[in-house]
């Protein structure tokens, strides 16, 4: 991936605040053709070989102001998560009538635009502070979208142009970065969104039903196989392991039965368990949240599972499909 030198005057020229520009078919040709489309893939496969065989990291959440304090500006942005994160606590949600998701979401959008530049300028080292400019946008959208109350593979999309975005610029240089990144940030960030999702039953956007990969997220896929890629346990048989205990619990539903934190540091109760990893991750959280047969409510993952025989050819997939998910 090709640096940005933030000190050349010329780079800095060219800042201006982001707009929407992909707004019908032809834009979307142009997108996948795109320098920066290539260079969040890129972004994506320095992740993956960065995780591979790695289990995921249990960020402190109780650290928050020792990240904050940190040298580190992954450090920091942990931070900033964690600080997101507590404002799920305090805002409560609306008890008054909703048809889809919870108001109280607007209030707490509401809160991010108002401080997302303080938060930024707190996250990152003086002489990138004239990038907010540009960065403030990514990070606003990267938690859903506060008018329709919703969140999709679009939000995820743009959490991961911000870190590509602090990569290109040098903000996330330190030695083992891209592992950091994979392992320790983007489940925080998972977890964030996560207990957004639950907290203020966001609902999926665009979602395309059953035959979606995931009603909200496609990374955790894309970084789950590559923590995989080496195993020996098959895909089906980690589909399997993800199963329990949740499809054998028959007791009535209140809410998700694991929680964010959790779902991000799961690891099946068997002799045979894996590493905590996002692709298991994710499937327990999916089974953790619906009813029903596997194949049914997710069968583009079950039928994954049942015919993708490796991890690599997993991971490879998952690549070529984010080819049209990433918009």
């Amino acid at each position: 991936m090709t640096p940005l030198d933030a000190e050349d005057p010329s780079v800095r020229a060219h800042l201006v605040r982001p707009r929407k520009c992909i707004q019908s078919d032809a834009d979307m040709h142009i997108w996948q053709r795109s320098d920066a489309h290539h260079t969040i893939l890129l972004f994506l496969m320095q992740l993956s070989e960065a995780c591979v065989m790695q289990p995921t990291r249990d960020v402190v959440w109780h650290e928050r102001e020792t990240y904050a304090a940190s040298d580190s500006v992954i450090d920091r942005v942990l931070a900033l998560l964690i600080e997101l994160d507590t404002w799920t606590d305090e805002i409560v949600p609306d008890t008054g009538p909703h048809r889809f998701g919870n108001l109280a979401f607007r209030t707490w959008g509401a809160r991010l635009q108002e401080r997302a530049e303080a938060l930024l300028r707190r996250c990152l080292p003086p002489h990138l502070h004239a990038f907010i400019t540009e960065l403030y946008a990514y990070l606003v959208d990267a938690f859903g979208s506060f008018v329709r109350i919703d969140y999709g593979t679009g939000h995820e999309l743009h959490m991961v142009a911000w870190l590509a975005y602090l990569y290109r610029l040098g903000a996330l240089s330190e030695e083992g970065a891209e592992a950091r990144i994979a392992l320790e940030v983007i489940p925080a960030y998972l977890r964030v969104v996560w207990h957004l999702q639950d907290r203020y039953t966001l609902e999926p956007a665009g979602s395309h039903g059953v035959w979606g990969l995931d009603d909200f997220h496609f990374v955790p896929y894309i970084l789950g196989a590559a923590q995989l890629r080496d195993t020996t346990m098959s895909p089906l048989q980690m589909a399997d392991l993800s199963l329990y205990p949740h499809a054998r619990m028959r007791e009535p539903r209140v809410g998700p039965r694991l929680s964010p934190r959790d779902t991000i540091m799961y690891v099946p109760p068997t002799h045979a368990s894996p590493m905590p990893n996002m692709y298991t991750s994710s499937l327990a959280r999916i089974h953790s949240l619906k009813r029903g047969p596997f194949s049914e409510h997710s069968p583009l993952l079950f039928d994954i599972s049942r015919n993708v025989p490796t991890w690599p050819k997993v991971h490879a997939g998952m690549l070529k499909i984010t080819l049209y998910l990433v918009a």
